[in-house]
């Protein structure tokens, strides 16, 4: 949850600073540092799975007339350029700061609501690719696991010893079904699709009809 809100332009380390004082007390400081200390070595590692994925995208092909331009001792350009820039990264590596760096120094976003997060970075990812991918696993984790352990009930009380010979498409029709109906009593519930209900109603009948074995005569 701390990456994640870090990772929220609007929020960045301003929100932890704020709250990990009423969370932690005086050990406020030393969490804030252990949490910099996480976010610097897992953007890292985002940084190598970049460069990887880089090198496996450079083409190997060489144009023919370059190669033998270069055969009669004339270098091209574009190997100049391409050393120069290595020289150059070279330089300036031990200066660079990183993408995190870069990123928690700007001025946080006004926070605004609704804020579409995930296109944000999808914007700036050319500015920011290593946190980039980050946000895109760390965001999209559900913040809560009720809504799948709620789905798990209720699919147990349709599914027991005695009656676990349904489909799945079945299962899954008579979840939908108790929940458009529960929506329309409470009129929380937009137009229900009647036509899918429909299919749905057909779907549980034909699995009733396929389960249901006519019973012979003693």
């Amino acid at each position: 949850m701390v990456v994640g809100t870090l990772l929220d332009p609007r929020l960045k380390l301003s929100f932890i600073d704020i709250y990990f004082p009423y969370i932690y007390g005086e050990k406020s400081s030393e969490e804030i540092v252990k949490i910099k200390e996480f976010c610097h070595d897992l953007i890292k590692e985002y940084e190598k799975k970049l460069k990887g994925k880089e090198a496996m995208n450079i083409s190997p092909c060489i144009n023919p007339e370059v190669e033998e331009k270069s055969v009669a001792g004339i270098v091209p350009w574009q190997s100049i350029y391409k050393s120069h820039q290595v020289a150059q990264k070279g330089r300036a590596k031990g200066k660079r700061k990183s993408e995190l760096d870069i990123y928690l120094e700007e001025a946080v976003l006004p926070f605004e609501e609704p804020f579409d997060i995930l296109g944000w970075w999808k914007q700036n990812g050319l500015k920011y690719p290593s946190l980039q991918m980050a946000a895109r696993d760390f965001l999209a984790i559900p913040i809560s696991t009720v809504a799948s352990e709620s789905t798990f009930s209720t699919s147990g009380r349709f599914l027991t010893p005695h009656r676990s010979r349904l489909r799945p498409d079945t299962l899954e029709a008579m979840i939908c079904y108790q929940n458009w109906l529960w929506s329309n009593l409470k009129g929380s519930s937009p137009s229900m699709d009647m036509s899918k209900m429909m299919e749905y109603s057909t779907t549980i009948l034909e699995d009733m009809d396929v389960d249901i074995e006519p019973c012979g005569e003693s």
